[in-house]
């Protein structure tokens, strides 16, 4: 329906509506009491340029602060109990639904036991850990979570996330943690553990308030109190999140995600990876060996294109230069963004390449009866261990008494194939009790007279307690009539960032105590860096001399 103005002599508002007038025409009202209907006469529309819309681009989201640098390949696996949130964590991590909401083992996964994720830019190896958090737990579940953990993680693990809702600590819960860290994986996994509390809106918003609930469930809840004894004592490696579901209807969901998405991220990116090496259990290490020649022609082919991507954000952009004529007959030229782009072709050509022939020797590994061998024997051993550590009452006066008898839950749930599992290594081993003694002690009589259930765990704590003893008493006679302050300053400490960072904290190490352990530079750096920001200020080093290095014998 078109209405034309008709614009005759001088123009005006007047004789705009006369115009009008000539192209319509009122009809009688129908009835009285009624409006005249107003009818306009169809006119031909005048052609008008067509203008091509563009379509409507989403919202940009801002920049984000914390992003792991491209090609680092920080792996991650989280674990938890079913229902504790892994998947919707994981889905968070990697800013993609690559995760199912369920340990639901039907879904797209790489391996029997374990999901993972691949950053497109090689930042990220994310690990979803299935089975040992099921409510029913067998032998099979463990053996093949060792196997597949070494297959998708052969060069370790760099963060641990256990993943636990903000509600009641069960005793299933907290069994299944030691069972998992101390015996699957042992100790050393410790030093890379964090928590990750799920459904934690208030504790996210107010760290004050995060920190003051961790001192509270410590004094009053011996599950949670253990859970902070094996992080070291840090409540900085407690991760609060609230992590609605995108479709769950609750007010502000993108930015309570976003803000949860960058809280753990500031954490993955201040990672101490120079102080704090990567957790990598004798079946990853297995792994590499069998892997080695393949791992380090993908590696190799990784460097390269992570090489050429560098140099591609270097170069400017630049249009291609003509050259002569055809008719001159020489071809045009090229500028060097165009061969970058031609090389950085054919190294993600030979990346790929090497990355199914890395995928194929995993394969061939998997179906290695040596190696599926080795993950059963592990697994069982662990399994031993547990059993005879848990199998005895403690007495109820006795400082684990709580701790054993939520163990002991457990191994009525574990089932009797691993029971039978370890009663079988039991018997090929001569009993484990006998072995341990001579593992730990060389008083046997002392062994005979002591119940077994604790004794493996004490023993290497204090293992591990003596072995830094011994460190920061060599580090206190290097730096015997100095003032920590002066030593700071020393490593660069103010002439420098203002802070120590993890591979500057290492030097300073093995400089006093040559040949010391990865493991034990990560055990000191966490008793040093006790905000856990990635870095060691001035205060954090002189509170580090006078607990720990002064007090050294």
């Amino acid at each position: 329906l078109h209405v034309t103005l008709g614009l005759m002599g001088n123009v005006g508002p007047f004789s705009q509506l006369g115009a009008l007038s000539q192209n319509c025409h009122c009809s009688e009202p129908e009835e009285p009491g009624t409006l005249a209907a107003l009818h306009v006469e169809d006119e031909p529309a005048p052609d008008l340029p067509q203008t091509e819309q563009e379509p409507e681009q989403p919202p940009q989201k801002p920049p984000r602060k914390w992003v792991l640098p491209p090609g680092e390949k920080l792996t991650v696996m989280m674990f938890g109990m079913t229902g504790a949130g892994k998947s919707s964590l994981g889905n968070l991590i990697a800013d993609l639904p690559v995760f199912d909401s369920s340990d639901d083992t039907a879904s797209v996964t790489n391996l029997d036991s374990i999901k993972k994720f691949e950053a497109e830019d090689g930042s990220l190896v994310l690990l979803d850990t299935i089975g040992l958090g099921d409510t029913e737990i067998d032998q099979e579940k463990v053996v093949a979570s060792i196997k597949d953990v070494a297959l998708s993680a052969p060069n370790g693990v760099d963060c641990l996330l256990y993943v636990m809702r903000n509600e009641r600590i069960t005793d299933d819960y907290i069994a299944r943690l030691i069972y998992v860290t101390e015996y699957l994986w042992g100790d050393e996994s410790l030093l890379n553990l964090y928590i990750v509390v799920t459904c934690a809106p208030r504790y996210m918003q107010n760290r004050r308030e995060a920190e003051d609930w961790i001192t509270r469930q410590v004094e009053i809840n011996w599950r949670f109190k253990h859970i902070y004894n094996i992080v070291g004592k840090n409540p900085s490696r407690f991760i609060f999140i609230d992590n609605p579901a995108p479709d769950s209807g609750e007010l502000e969901i993108e930015k309570r995600r976003e803000r949860s998405h960058q809280l753990l991220f500031k954490t993955l990116c201040k990672h101490p990876r120079a102080a704090v090496p990567p957790f990598t259990q004798a079946m990853m290490k297995q792994v590499q060996e069998m892997t080695k020649d393949e791992r380090e022609v993908l590696e190799k082919k990784e460097k390269e294109v992570q090489r050429l991507q560098q140099e591609l954000r270097k170069s400017p952009k630049q249009k291609k230069k003509k050259g002569k004529k055809e008719t001159d007959g020489e071809p045009e030229k090229t500028d060097p963004d165009d061969q970058l782009q031609e090389l950085m072709k054919k190294a993600q050509e030979d990346m790929r390449a090497a990355k199914r022939a890395f995928n194929s020797k995993l394969a061939q590994v998997q179906a290695d009866e040596k190696f599926q061998k080795q993950a059963r024997e592990h697994a069982e051993q662990a399994t031993l261990r547990f059993s005879s550590d848990f199998h005895q009452e403690a007495p109820a006066e006795h400082a684990d008494a709580e701790k054993v008898k939520a163990s002991r839950g457990l191994l009525k749930a574990l089932g009797r194939n691993l029971m039978g599992a370890a009663k079988r290594i039991s018997t090929t081993m001569g009993g484990f009790s006998k072995s341990k003694a001579k593992a730990s002690s060389g008083n046997s009589s002392q062994q005979k007279n002591t119940s077994v259930w604790g004794d493996a765990s004490d023993h290497d704590a204090k293992s591990t307690e003596e072995e830094s003893r011994d460190i920061l008493a060599l580090v206190r006679k290097a730096n015997e009539g100095q003032n920590p302050a002066n030593v700071f300053r020393a490593l660069g400490g103010w002439d420098g960032a203002g802070a120590l960072t993890p591979m500057v904290f290492a030097k300073f190490l093995l400089g006093a105590a040559p040949g010391t352990k990865p493991t034990s530079v990560g055990t000191l750096w966490w008793r040093a860096d006790t905000n856990g920001d990635g870095q060691v200020d001035l205060q954090e080093f002189k509170d580090f001399f006078k607990n720990h290095v002064d007090t050294a014998s």
